[in-house]
């Protein structure tokens, strides 16, 4: 005669013979069963010796049609508030295309200017150079 344990809330039942167990089932069909012949505690539910029947659990409870409004408007809000953030983005994404285009520009005319006072301070000193030596020339 096979005999069973059972585990039931962490507290273990048997050695229990087949009628045995099949009474404890019936008392504790959410129990888990063992046999020396497995690796592994199991749902009774799956051990085709017992004689168990299995009551269907009973269906889900409909959702209260105003959490569901509820959850809707909640849902509405959120997509509007992230159409408003992804328009904020566009225009920042845009305000930064324009400032980079910017920037680069301002670059542009700086590097330019700077190669034009650099070329007037050249000439500039050159002239200075040329009237110095005039100068040293008129005063011998």
């Amino acid at each position: 005669m096979k005999e069973w344990y059972f585990s039931n809330n962490g507290e273990v039942s048997g050695p229990l013979g087949l009628a045995e167990s099949n009474k404890f089932i019936e008392k504790n069909p959410h129990t888990y069963a063992w046999h020396p012949s497995y690796a592994q505690w199991i749902p009774v539910s799956h051990v085709d010796e017992f004689d168990i029947v299995i009551t269907p659990p009973p269906p889900p409870q409909a959702i209260p049609k105003k959490l569901v409004e509820r959850f809707i408007a909640k849902e509405q809000e959120l997509n509007t508030e992230l159409s408003r953030i992804e328009t904020t983005l566009k225009a920042i994404t845009s305000a930064f295309a324009d400032f980079d285009r910017d920037t680069n520009k301002t670059k542009t005319v700086t590097q330019n200017l700077n190669q034009e006072v650099k070329a007037t301070i050249r000439s500039v000193n050159e002239q200075y150079e040329a009237l110095q030596r005039k100068l040293a020339g008129v005063a011998n």
